[in-house]
């Protein structure tokens, strides 16, 4: 479940497009406003993002 503050990486569409990193600013149903590492903000659909989980630094 996607919330406020969490780090996503946008699916691409196409074979080798680089991807999009942000931070989710807020959730509004199966919508999901995004602040890109741009600085640009937009709403994207849910099933397009998925959670950026943190690298372990214990090892």
């Amino acid at each position: 479940m996607l919330k406020p503050g969490m780090r996503v990486e946008e699916m691409t569409k196409k074979v080798g497009q680089v991807p999009r990193y942000g931070k989710v600013v807020a959730v509004h149903g199966e919508s999901v406003e995004v602040r890109w590492d741009d600085e640009h903000t937009s709403i994207v659909s849910r099933q397009s993002l998925h959670a950026i989980k943190k690298a372990d630094s214990s090892t």
